[in-house]
């Protein structure tokens, strides 16, 4: 009667141990074969007592000979006391070996601890896609070169585009004024330059030569510049207003009139003398306004 209730309290130590001892999880491919690089599926199932803390592998665990791609997790069921955990995970591989295994863990928390439970290995079968391969192997040399379509790097061109009228438009609105200011002031000094040469050619001819064409071309051009100068018609305004348009300035007054006079009178070669005065003071007061509006220009950055 002794032995047979230490039987029994063995028998019923055995089951209780056995119930308190973690069950391994399942783990399974969703098929038996696979070619180089193709997705596979393979789920991880762990059946526990609700009491149980469990957690499964995450992306950092190493599934060698296989590479994770992604792994879908599932909430997990609790039903009369047993909770089921689980997760699917898409791999590849790219391992030459005709047959492949994987065994994944689940991890157990406990307070101190933590118990590491492995599935049974689950095993897939490389699909080989040469079969044979002939000794010694034949290679094939291509030594032509292949013609290449040209095409034009448009964004690259617009990237240019876009750049440099990015940087004109920075350089004009840094420089703007003072890039305006200078050309005018070359323009300026260049049509003076221009004038000054023609106006002296005229003015030596006539003085040389007394012939009335030189003096007439000579004041034509001297109102022709002054009309750009001033931007006014003063080339079609009579002696009388030019003087108005000056203020009356008798030095203008003066030369014009002997010029007139010297055009549309009979010239006399007493008279040459008062010509050439007059010119001379024709160009001394082109010059003179020449350099005011250069003054002028040149003080608008001031302004």
């Amino acid at each position: 009667m002794r032995k047979l209730s230490i039987f029994i309290l063995l028998s019923l130590w055995q089951l209780v141990a056995q119930a308190q001892k973690p069950q391994k999880p399942e783990g399974f491919f969703n098929r038996d074969t696979i070619q180089l690089g193709e997705l596979v599926q393979y789920t991880l199932v762990y059946r526990h007592a609700d009491t149980l803390e469990v957690v499964l592998p995450a992306d950092t665990y190493n599934f060698a000979p296989f590479e994770l791609v992604r792994n879908n997790f599932y909430p997990t069921r609790t039903a009369q006391g047993i909770s089921t955990d689980s997760a699917v995970y898409t791999l590849r591989s790219f391992e030459t070996d005709t047959l492949q295994q994987l065994a994944l863990p689940v991890y157990v928390l406990r307070e101190l601890d933590t118990v590491e439970l492995f599935t049974n290995a689950s095993a897939v079968r490389l699909k080989q896609l040469v079969q044979t391969v002939q000794e010694p192997l034949q290679v094939k040399v291509e030594t032509e070169l292949a013609t290449v379509e040209e095409r034009f790097n448009w964004p690259l061109m617009l990237l240019w585009v876009v750049t440099a009228v990015a940087l004109v438009a920075l350089v004009w609105l840094i420089f703007g004024q003072s890039i305006k200011r200078r050309y005018k002031l070359y323009r300026l000094r260049k049509d003076h330059l221009y004038y000054t040469s023609r106006f002296n050619s005229h003015k030596d001819r006539f003085q040389k030569s007394g012939v009335q064409a030189s003096l007439e071309k000579a004041v034509t051009l001297w109102k022709n510049y002054l009309t750009k100068l001033e931007r006014s018609g003063i080339n079609s305004f009579t002696t009388k207003e030019i003087v108005e348009f000056y203020q009356n300035d008798e030095e203008i007054n003066t030369a014009l009139r002997i010029c007139d006079k010297a055009i549309y009178g009979n010239l006399q070669s007493e008279s040459e003398g008062e010509a050439n005065l007059a010119l001379s003071m024709l160009r001394r007061f082109s010059k003179e306004r020449y350099q005011l509006h250069r003054e002028q220009i040149r003080n608008a950055r001031n302004k």
